[in-house]
């Protein structure tokens, strides 16, 4: 006979592991990385490295975690597998209607070659940040909710 938490405990290891993932390079993004690139005198680099590395990372443990969460909430009904969920699912579209746009603005900027306005990435990265936060709280709040409940 196989117990619930058996059949959960893949999936549920995978979600969570996902969700620190995520919820970890949001936290290194708005804590760490933007105020790095907007100390540095060539900001569009820096973010264009940051992101190019962050986001392949980010863009698998939302999928990751949205499935492996999911499955769980199949198995057992269980609301909190619900809300993590939807937690780390709503970053994608948010990412599609909010971020994108803003970095779709810098990867502009950084085909002008070094002449591209250094005040204007500087704007562009504030306002990058101030919308990643949603995202930032969004993956931590999945994680705990996955850890403590």
């Amino acid at each position: 006979m196989t117990s619930l938490s058996t059949l959960i405990y893949y999936p549920r290891s995978i979600g969570l592991f996902a969700n620190g993932v995520f919820s970890g390079i949001g936290l290194t993004m708005n804590g760490v990385s933007v105020p790095a690139i907007k100390a540095s005198k060539d900001p569009l680099p820096s973010f264009v490295k940051t992101y190019n590395n962050a986001s392949k990372m980010a863009i698998a443990s939302i999928f990751i975690g949205t499935a492996a969460n999911a499955a769980c909430y199949y198995r057992t009904n269980d609301k909190k597998f619900l809300y993590t969920s939807i937690l780390t699912f709503v970053s994608f579209p948010f990412t599609l209607l909010f971020i994108a746009p803003i970095n779709n603005q810098l990867f502009a900027l950084q085909k002008l070659g070094d002449s591209y306005d250094r005040n204007e990435v500087y704007a562009l990265m504030e306002k990058w940040n101030k919308v990643q936060a949603f995202r930032t709280i969004a993956g931590t709040a999945a994680f705990i909710i996955n850890l403590v409940y």
